[in-house]
């Protein structure tokens, strides 16, 4: 006969056991939705072994002892979870947030009330150092020295089950983990970057970029929301030279729904990180309306694009090609394809967008410096000539200007999650443990009075003829570094000049009646990637 008390002391050393001698020790994540279903599924097990094995127990009686040897299992394997992380954990002696060393469910929490993931790591490190403890096995850590160590091209760091995880059922660039298979699949993308290939590009930056300055001209003097106009112009480059369509932003003025879906569909992301365990899980549900939008929208791009060659190469050129003709699954693998068209969708318009909103931002505050491009640009660039983007492409003041922005508005404000080695890392002299997710919070570490003098200010000189203003030029990392570094970095720096010389020197910027950015930062989310919040500025062409 199974007692209640021998079936309570049973789940209670199942629920230690199953803790210390499974739980603790790699990775589970991508069987998420398998221990999902023996959660949900296990109180009927456990009812119908129970009513089997013991002769005497009715039906009434076997629901009770079922419901003790759950309770107790759940109550152990809880208990054992929270002392080991509190009192046992090897992170158990860096400071953070109490809870923070229980669970990332406080952090969830807060993220479903306003997203700004990038906020709450700048005020973790205000309140407790270099190094917070931000999760039970995560630490984000503002050392320069460790920036190297985690993304430079000698680490020894990988990343973290978060990727594995994001894009199932697909695979991409960007999200995959072994080092050996993503240099195969960079090669390919390679070739979709290659200085060839931007040269081709070049025409059709500048001809979207013509288009938007051609909307500005009709709007002169009128509130304009300017960030919802370099998103237009991001989607429409990013639509152009990745699957040869046009989706009419520039022209109509109207949001297009693949805009719409990207937004909706990238909005759980940031709440959901924190948590990779959980989105195999959320994945298996229903959808939210956004998400599915999200999905449909990037897959008809795709298939559309599949069935036509255009006259000139494109970014899809290399990557369809590759899987048509390849033996390779690391090539042909059907699931790449589907997963880098969202990299590329993502990539290649959310990051641009932001960078563009946040230079016209800061020239729309700081008027001098807009004096000054003026008077680089005026003796070399020409709006509309065939040279235009070679022209402006060493053009130092004004990629300070862009690079000052991306020091203080990062496109991934939150940094790149990775796993230390198993052997651990010294960090100076602390010992970071190894199978720990870091991160440094790039927002923050653009910030640092240790890596920049004056820190706070939007000064391009430090990037032209006041390199003393830089004290730690390594920290300086927006497209990332090392193997896993941005693609699309020369194509994306393009863009940024081309618009930044265009409306420069065509038009008088100003903030509209009213607006002062507040809103830009108090409304922006961090989505993985940065979905600016609006910013209302006023464009008068020059000489009016």
């Amino acid at each position: 006969m199974l007692t209640p008390g021998t079936l309570a002391c049973l789940g209670a050393i199942l629920g230690v056991s199953s803790h210390l001698g499974y739980f603790i020790h790699g990775e589970h994540h991508m069987l998420a939705v398998r221990l999902f279903i023996l959660l949900i599924t296990s109180p009927l097990v456990t009812f119908a072994l129970i009513y089997r094995l013991d002769e005497n127990a009715s039906m009434i009686i076997a629901v009770q002892k079922a419901a003790i040897a759950l309770s107790s299992y759940v109550v152990s394997l809880t208990t054992s979870i929270l002392i080991y992380r509190i009192a046992f954990h090897p992170l158990r002696k860096f400071p953070g947030p109490f809870t923070a060393r229980l669970a990332k469910l406080s952090h969830v929490l807060r993220l479903l009330t306003k997203s700004d993931n990038y906020v709450q790591a700048d005020r973790l490190h205000k309140n407790y150092g270099d190094i917070v403890r931000v999760g039970p096995n995560e630490l984000s850590i503002t050392i320069p020295d460790i920036i190297p160590m985690i993304y430079g091209p000698g680490s020894k760091c990988t990343k973290t089950a978060w990727y594995d995880v994001v894009g199932l059922p697909n695979k991409s660039l960007q999200l995959e983990r072994d080092r050996v298979t993503h240099d195969k699949r960079r090669k390919v993308w390679d070739r979709a970057f290659s200085t060839k290939a931007l040269r081709d590009y070049e025409s059709r930056v500048v001809g979207h970029a013509d288009t938007l300055v051609k909307q500005l001209q009709a709007r002169s003097g009128q509130e304009v929301d300017a960030s919802l106009w370099f998103n237009f112009y991001s989607f429409e480059v990013m639509g152009d030279l990745a699957f040869g369509c046009s989706f009419d932003m520039l022209t109509s003025g109207k949001k297009h729904h693949g805009l719409e879906a990207l937004q909706e569909g990238m909005a759980p992301l940031g709440i959901i990180t924190p948590l990779p365990w959980a989105i195999p899980i959320f994945q298996a549900l229903p959808q939210p309306a956004g998400i599915d939008q999200w999905v449909e929208f990037s897959n008809k791009q795709i298939l559309a694009r599949k069935k036509y060659t255009p006259e000139k190469p494109d970014i899809m050129s290399w990557l369809i090609e590759a899987e048509n003709e390849h033996i390779d699954p690391v090539v042909s693998d059907p699931r790449w394809l589907w997963g880098d068209t969202r990299l590329v969708i993502v990539a290649g318009s959310d990051t641009s967008s932001s960078a563009l909103t946040h230079i016209f931002y800061h020239l729309a505050k700081e008027p001098h410096v807009v004096s000054k491009l003026r008077e680089e640009l005026a003796p070399i660039y020409t709006p509309g000539s065939e040279t235009e983007v070679r022209d402006i492409q060493d053009a130092k003041y004004l990629n300070g200007i862009i690079n000052e922005a991306l020091r203080l508005h990062p496109p991934v404000p939150s940094g790149l999650l990775r796993q230390t080695p198993p052997e651990g890392i010294m960090v100076g002299d602390t010992f970071i443990p190894g199978g720990v997710t870091v991160s440094t919070p790039t927002w923050t570490i653009g910030r640092l009075e240790s890596c920049y003098e004056r820190a706070e200010e939007f000064l391009p000189e430090r990037w032209v003829d006041r390199p003393e203003l830089v004290l730690n030029k390594a920290v300086f990392m927006p497209f990332s570094l090392g193997t896993y570094s941005c693609i699309g970095k020369q194509l994306a720096l393009m863009e940024l000049r081309v618009v930044t010389a265009r409306l420069v020197t065509q038009f008088n910027i100003a903030f509209a009646p009213g607006e002062d950015g507040t809103d830009l930062f108090e409304k922006t989310k961090d989505v993985f990637t940065l979905e600016v919040a609006p910013l209302r500025m006023v464009f008068t062409p020059r000489g009016r």
